[in-house]
């Protein structure tokens, strides 16, 4: 139907303009939504640049544990090299130690089982369960290396001194001529039972 309104314009009922005007607020809808994505990006942008940045604080951290890690275990590797060479000295004086017999009683009687000419440089025991006796002979009237026999001789002989052990061999000889005498340096190792 059609309304007619036969009123003078000044007494017509206006009609009231909406508050807002659709096309302003249509715009500023846009730059709000604009401002809030371009808002969310430098978020999200700084939120990765600061995990990045967290992230290589770590990774330097844990660089520098595993770099005091790796001193700590070059020290515990060079501990425990110690602690076996220890342990291997500790297993000959253990051995050492549960002989059944005196070292002072073998030393005096080894002392009474030296020849003249004979002289011992070094007596000493190894890690193979041995008594090595290191000497040199010096001979005017017989033969160096004669001597070294019968001293060795004698020691297999001599049942108060051979007891502990089973075996003697002459290791080494390395003959030598001074002053036109006969110079024996010798090596004898004594094996223990």
């Amino acid at each position: 139907m059609i309304e007619i309104n036969l009123l003078p314009e000044e007494l017509r009922k206006k009609k009231s303009e909406p508050y807002f005007n659709l096309n302003i607020e249509a715009e500023k809808l846009k730059f709000w939504i604009g401002g809030g994505a371009v808002g969310i990006l430098i978020l999200i942008v700084t939120m990765l640049f600061l995990g990045s940045f967290i992230r290589k604080a770590q990774i330097n951290g844990l660089l520098a544990r595993e770099k005091n890690f790796s001193s700590r275990l070059s020290q515990i590797d060079s501990v425990n090299k110690e602690i076996a060479v220890l342990k291997a000295k500790m297993s000959i004086l253990d051995q050492l130690t549960k002989r059944k017999f005196l070292w002072t009683e073998k030393l005096n009687r080894l002392s009474d089982l030296v020849l003249p000419g004979i002289w011992f440089t070094h007596v000493y025991t190894d890690s193979e369960n041995r008594l090595i006796i290191e000497g040199s002979v010096f001979s005017k009237s017989e033969e160096a290396m004669a001597s070294v026999g019968k001293f060795m001789k004698n020691v297999k002989d001599d049942q108060q001194f051979f007891k502990d052990f089973n075996n003697i061999k002459l290791e080494s000889v390395q003959r030598k001529n001074k002053e036109e005498r006969d110079m024996v340096d010798f090596k004898i190792a004594l094996y223990f039972q």
